[in-house]
């Protein structure tokens, strides 16, 4: 229960102003603030990423969870632009014969539109922002705070606090008064003023304050449950306060039921990643054709660089002259060895030869990135991102005795915190990608019988896709004991029967096997006998994004070009998963037909519609199944569909 009491006299008025005030300059001071050390500097500048909003509806358990695991699996489904004639989307989610209740979806880039329900007077709002690592979570924050401190969002709020939820002194926060101590840090009694701000905070529920919570994924799941900020998000604490949250879809499914709105982040558009691609090039013209096409030929590439992280990482050694990776790999193995480069010529450790490899580092070097390497593969089992100092020292002997090496050359974020009694820092790879490239790499060096039982555990896991597509990457499939997991111990055939009797197994094998360019591996695949028949079926399969990015990669790369059916009816791809299938078969220059394309209960839009219109027509689509959607496209957009000059449809089903 709250304490409810008044302070007399402008006691409370005045703590809030001065509270107010040193939240304004922390907010302005932190907008975009970078470190040279461990990012590439040429960023964008100023971005607001595109915006799915959800509004609140009755949805099962069963269909929040299948929408958190749909959800931007580390590839982004791209809404192609934001029309106002296609910025609403009705959706009606069919799930196991379970019939969802009609919602309505909105695309947007305007801040304000998310954060309305913060200033809806009839009950406190709660924005619940998802996305995966590197898509702008936190620059979103960031940008709302800011926008605050320079009076153009929230006026109607005294207090908007931004709180990074990785900070481990949250762990000794045990009241409000304690948390607001932290933003008075200089003034001469920052206890009187945190409590008398809280005696007037509560005066009226909380309704004056926003909080700011950054990274729900990344607080300890202790402090998920019992903690201030899980009272806080409960509502027993401050209950008329405004919340907005970000997180990674995995964590945050439990909160899906208390949001007022759910917003996805999208990252770039199509167009937006042109428009970047000319402001970095703008004085190199033909340079920036060579990038553009390049995005289009290489499918696994180009589908990362919606992400900003990974668009901004391709530019920046792009301009140092380092050639344009290849496979995702490449273009990791790129960034960490420019990084780690870089860094040790900051601090006087300059290498006879520039490194292109992780492991062409000399000692100690080498020895400080396979005790890191390590420590990711450990933490990425525990689905942990955030480290300690001490626990880097533990996980690391050796790089106290380097100077500089403490974050990894480069390789970790290192974040300070201050806290009631004192400061601290903690430690996070730059992004999760980094993370997966170094497991990866342990991994080639554990001993046999070690990475054996290593891949039979995760392998099919699907939070370790990217580590084994890494992995395979850097082995190129030849380490004996990933040949005796793929041969189920069979001398005579390469991959095991159980593995090409399951197409959706096929196509991750066919992904990482592609990643690596194994070429052999590909045919055998391609020639086993689920694709006898030239179809594609993986009828009512719940299928991630990650999922279909496979099958998009084995249809666009695979030596069948022409299949008698694709059919991914009841797989809930939704819009996003379409968009994925669209960029590979009509973007990437791909010369696929497919004869039968089944899409029915599949959660699609009105905003699927000019997709599947074009996904026709480029692959000679004849067949199309498409009813079970709620509003797929308007009678314009069926009827160029139906009269293009290249269309070969002869039955629409819808």
């Amino acid at each position: 229960k709250l304490d409810h009491f008044t302070v007399t006299g402008d006691k409370g008025v005045e703590a809030v102003a001065i509270l107010s005030n040193r939240v304004n300059q922390i907010n302005t001071q932190t907008h975009f603030m970078v470190d040279d050390d461990t990012w590439p500097p040429e960023q964008p500048k100023s971005f607001t990423p595109l915006l799915l909003i959800h509004y609140k509806g009755h949805r099962s358990s069963e269909q929040v969870t299948v929408m958190a695991t749909l959800m931007n699996k580390g590839e982004v489904g791209q809404i192609a632009s934001v029309d106002s004639d296609r910025s609403v989307i009705k959706q009606h989610p069919k799930l196991d014969g379970l019939q969802g209740v009609l919602e309505t979806s909105t695309v947007t880039k305007k801040l304000e539109e998310i954060l309305a329900p913060l200033e809806n007077t009839d009950q406190p709002g709660f924005v619940l922002i998802e996305g995966p690592p590197g898509i702008g979570k936190s620059v979103l924050l960031k940008e709302i705070a800011y926008q605050w401190a320079t009076k153009k969002l929230l006026q109607a709020f005294k207090i908007v606090l931004l709180i990074c939820l990785r900070d481990p002194m949250l762990q000794e926060v045990n009241s409000i008064p304690d948390l607001l101590q932290q933003f008075c840090k200089g003034d001469p009694d920052p206890t009187e003023i945190a409590t008398a701000c809280y005696k007037y905070l509560s005066n009226n529920g909380g309704k004056d304050i926003v909080f700011l919570f950054d990274g729900f994924d990344e607080l300890p799941t202790s402090l998920q449950n019992n903690s201030l900020i899980s009272e806080i998000l409960k509502r027993r604490v401050l209950p008329c306060c405004g919340l907005v949250v970000s997180s990674r879809p995995h964590a945050s499914v439990h909160l899906h039921k208390q949001a007022t709105l759910r917003v996805d982040i999208l990252g770039f558009t199509e167009e937006e990643r042109h428009h970047y691609l000319q402001q970095t090039l703008q004085d190199q013209p033909h340079k920036m054709e060579e990038v553009s096409g390049y995005l289009k030929r290489h499918l696994a590439i180009g589908s990362l660089c919606f992400i900003p992280f990974n668009m901004v990482v391709l530019l920046y050694l792009f301009k140092q002259g380092i050639p344009l990776p290849t496979t995702s790999t490449e273009l990791y193995n790129h960034f960490i060895c420019h990084t780690i480069c870089r860094h040790l010529a900051k601090y006087g450790h300059h290498l006879e030869h520039n490194i292109t490899k992780v492991t062409d580092l000399p000692e100690p070097y080498n020895a400080i990135i396979h005790q890191l390497s390590k420590l990711s593969l450990e933490a990425l089992n525990n689905n942990k991102l955030v480290f300690t100092l001490d626990e880097i020292k533990v996980a690391c002997p050796d790089i106290e005795a380097v100077p500089g090496a403490i974050n990894g050359f480069g390789l970790l974020q290192a974040v300070k915190h201050f806290g009631l009694t004192g400061s601290t820092t903690t430690f996070n790879f730059l992004h999760l990608s980094m993370q997966e490239f170094l497991s990866a790499h342990y991994i080639t060096h554990l001993a046999p019988h070690e990475e054996l039982k290593m891949i039979e555990e995760k392998f099919w896991s699907e939070s370790h896709l990217n580590m084994f597509t890494i992995y395979l990457s850097l082995t190129k499939g030849q380490q004996p004991s990933f040949k005796q997991f793929l041969s189920g111990g069979n001398k005579v055939t390469p991959i095991a029967h159980e593995f090409l009797d399951d197409q959706l197994k096929c196509f991750r094998l066919y992904r990482c096997f592609h990643e690596a360019g194994d070429v052999d591996i590909c045919r055998t695949i391609e020639q086993s006998g689920k694709f006898s028949n030239k179809r594609i079926n993986l009828r009512s399969t719940r299928l991630t994004a990650s999922n279909i990015e496979c099958v998009t990669v084995f249809l666009t790369s695979s030596c069948h070009k022409k299949w008698e059916g694709l059919y991914l009816s009841g797989c809930y791809i939704q819009d996003h998963g379409l968009h994925i299938l669209h960029r590979g078969l009509v973007h990437h220059m791909s010369d696929v037909t497919i004869t039968g394309l089944g899409l029915r209960d599949n959660g699609l839009t009105a905003q699927s519609g000019p997709l599947i219109s074009e996904i026709s027509t480029k692959c000679g689509v004849g067949l199309l199944y498409i009813w079970g959607n709620k509003t797929i496209g308007d009678d314009k957009q069926l009827y160029s569909m139906l009269t293009h000059p290249n269309t070969r449809l002869q039955l629409l089903h819808m």
